[in-house]
């Protein structure tokens, strides 16, 4: 996706999110990340809707089908229909992907992946949650991953902020300093 279509799929979305932040829920969001996923892998799906040999009732029957298919919130129908008169299908997952960063910005919504050596348990998974939620403010999402390449240990990452205590971050380290 070039920048310009980048900056276009965020205007798109941002229109939208003044509209309806109210209505708007972390299930909105999983909502967006399925849509936005299909739009993403499925770029023939879009390329149909800009083609005028379908009629603009089964478009609208479609995009009706896809807001049913993945529980879009209400106002989804509009944001779709106004892509599609402008001939902008090419960018609706992106304008679903701009969605979702507006929605946890605006709410301010942090997502952490967690990734360990081994499979946590319930106790320590709520232990890490509350560390993470002491050192920044918000709402916190983790999403967590088995990493066997850690040797020992977890890593705690986002775009912002990482947290490492692992063996593959101590060995790091000492190879590090072993080199200098």
């Amino acid at each position: 996706m070039d920048k310009t279509q980048r900056i276009l799929a965020f205007r798109y979305a941002q229109a939208y999110i003044n509209l309806v932040y109210g209505q708007l829920s972390l299930k909105s969001i999983v909502s967006f990340q399925d849509a936005a996923a299909y739009f993403s892998c499925h770029k023939q799906a879009c390329f149909l809707m800009d083609l005028s040999l379908l009629s603009s009732e089964k478009k609208e029957e479609a995009l009706r089908h896809c807001i049913q298919r993945y529980g879009l919130p209400a106002g989804t129908e509009k944001l779709l229909g106004l892509l599609l008169a402008h001939k902008r299908s090419e960018i609706i997952g992106q304008v679903f992907n701009a969605c979702i960063v507006l929605y946890k910005k605006r709410a301010q919504i942090m997502t952490f992946a967690v990734e360990s050596s081994l499979a946590l348990s319930e106790k320590e998974k709520h232990d890490i949650e509350q560390f993470i939620q002491r050192q920044v403010s918000g709402t916190v999402l983790c999403s967590y991953s088995v990493t066997p390449a850690l040797i020992a240990g977890v890593r705690i990452h986002n775009e912002n902020y990482r947290w490492e205590y692992s063996a593959q971050a101590q060995l790091r380290a000492l190879y590090t300093s072993v080199r200098r």
